[in-house]
């Protein structure tokens, strides 16, 4: 201090102590932050050591069960900070209240939610906890603890990649233990009626959810005779054979090549498949932009065990610019030829062997049912559909007399013969609900001003007969069908007796888009024609140029 003094003594006493002050000021403000900084340190160190901490990653199925499982918390909605939003439909496809919704005083509890206001549809207001800008935490109560949970974004400028933190003093693990089970039966019994669908993204190499359907019944899908129950008797086979095919050393996988015309029920069936075995779907499109072999290897290697992976329209994977009617053959036109340079630098490098290493190689997943689609199983390369990679083949044509008959017996509902007058909706639903829809919930719904007129089962199976009758054997598909059903879907007797008038139509629709297509491919030949002939005639000029000069 005495040197510190000797070198200031030049500057003044009075700056001196000036000083002398701020730098006693500094030393003591350093020591009180150092302790301040120690003591917090330790204080956190000794509470951690009594908490126990539950992590969990958005990528992985017990952060939905959390996720559900809070919203329905009274604490959950009572936050300091939250959003207002009128989407109240969450990640994981079910509908999510709290107790902080907004409701209208004056609304009525019996009115309609689907009622127009205004000509305009009423739109719930939900308060839901705000996750910040990266951080968020908040506090509940649960059977005698008092839980933190924080909420963080590991992405937050592109608004994913959340992860959930628990924490709750506790001896052991035992009230986590519960929480994750009791919010795991909670979402499973919420989820019980649907089909979650993720799809993969290719920049980062993960599987998003993008969103949940209702289950679909098998009744809705008419098939030839048979084909529904062999396919779900082999499903169920399999799921429950794990065990066998250790035994014999072969890999636990499974695939169905899905075949035929478009608009044949391919997709539905596999929606309807997932619905009954309980799974969800994985769809990759293989033609999507930053597809690669190594992009493909990891998104199979991270499907779940159990769940259905779908290739859709599998023929065009590796072809660009392509229609997909049964004349074409797979190869470019000539009005795309001048195109192709571009589109193949759309990102997407794909091959055929790196396709065949992901179904079955080393790191492919096992568990899980590969189902493929295609309109034109002549394109595919035969390795790629061969047993042990498609093990199972199910042809789809257009729609026979036999299918038209019970797509009409699905559209319209009927009642025994004999029976009551008039029934009421529940009852006419639950007489004509499929076995595996048995435990649905029924939905509100807002009664229909025209209603579906329910004939008794005689009426409907002969007007069946003559619907099956007046459409033609393996020439419409049954998309088609469906179309004109659904146009039709109060007017069972009138849609039999308009159904020969509407065949004729189609007819001439379809001939009339052919004689256009033809028209239309042959311009562009022609054009490409003038086009290639132009070029050999400057190809020529030029030639000669230089012995004229």
């Amino acid at each position: 201090m005495d040197a510190l003094k000797n070198m200031l003594s030049p500057l003044g006493v009075g700056s001196a102590n000036a000083i002398q002050d701020t730098l006693k000021l500094v030393v003591i403000g350093g020591t009180v932050e150092t302790a301040r900084r120690a003591s917090a340190g330790a204080w956190h160190t000794f509470l951690d050591s009594f908490f126990l901490t539950a992590h969990f990653s958005q990528e992985d199925y017990p952060y939905d069960w959390l996720m559900h499982w809070l919203s329905k918390q009274p604490a959950w909605g009572r936050s300091r900070e939250f959003e207002i939003t009128t989407r109240t439909v969450g990640r994981n496809g079910l509908t999510q209240s709290t107790t902080g919704d907004l409701d209208e005083e004056d609304e009525e509890e019996d009115e309609d939610e689907d009622a127009l206001v205004h000509k305009r549809r009423k739109r719930k207001v939900t308060f839901i906890p705000s996750i910040g800008r990266v951080i968020a935490t908040h506090t509940i109560y649960y059977r005698g603890h008092w839980l933190r949970i924080t909420r963080t974004k590991r992405y937050p400028d592109y608004g994913h990649g959340s992860a959930l933190k628990i924490s709750v003093i506790a001896r052991n693990n035992d009230i986590l233990k519960k929480l994750v089970l009791e919010a795991k039966r909670e979402y499973e019994k919420d989820a019980e009626h649907r089909v979650h669908i993720f799809m993969a993204d290719t920049t980062y190499e993960c599987w998003r959810w993008n969103g949940a359907r209702q289950k679909r019944p098998m009744s809705s899908i008419v098939l030839q005779p048979g084909v529904k129950d062999m396919l779900l008797a082999d499903c169920k086979d399999f799921l429950c054979s794990e065990d066998w095919y250790a035994e014999r050393g072969i890999p636990f996988r499974r695939g169905y090549l899905l075949h035929g015309v478009p608009g044949s029920g391919k997709t539905s069936l596999i929606h309807s498949l997932a619905g009954e075995l309980g799974l969800d779907i994985y769809v990759v499109s293989l033609s999507s932009k930053g597809m690669s072999d190594n992009t493909l290897t990891t998104l199979m290697g991270h499907v779940p065990s159990r769940c259905i992976l779908l290739l859709e329209d599998l023929d065009a994977a590796f072809t660009r610019s392509v229609s997909r009617d049964a004349s074409s053959t797979g190869a470019p036109t000539a009005s795309n030829t001048s195109s192709t340079a571009n589109e193949t630098n759309d990102g997407s490098t794909l091959s055929l062997s790196g396709l065949l290493n992901s179904l079955d190689g080393v790191a492919a997943a096992e568990g899980r049912l590969l189902f493929a689609t295609t309109n034109h199983i002549e394109r595919l390369d035969p390795a790629l559909s061969r047993p042990g990679r498609m093990d199972v083949w199910v042809n789809f044509t257009h729609a026979t007399k036999w299918q038209a008959e019970g797509i009409f017996k699905c559209f319209f509902p009927s009642k025994p013969a004999g029976g009551a007058a008039s029934a009421s909706p529940s009852e006419e639903l639950s007489q004509n609900v499929d076995a595996s829809q048995k435990n649905l919930p029924l939905l509100k719904r807002k009664t229909p001003s025209h209603t579906i007129p329910v004939l008794d089962e005689t009426e409907i199976s002969e007007l069946a007969k003559r619907f099956a009758d007046a459409i033609p054997e393996n020439e419409l598909s049954v998309a088609a069908l469906q179309g004109y059903l659904l146009k039709n879907k109060v007017r069972p007797r009138e849609c039999v007796d308009e159904v020969a008038q509407w065949v004729v139509e189609e007819r001439e629709t379809r001939e009339k888009l052919k004689k256009e297509k033809a028209e239309r491919e042959a311009k562009e030949k022609e054009e490409a024609e003038e086009k290639e002939r132009k070029e050999k005639e400057e190809q020529a000029v030029k030639e000669v140029m230089p012995f004229c000069t």
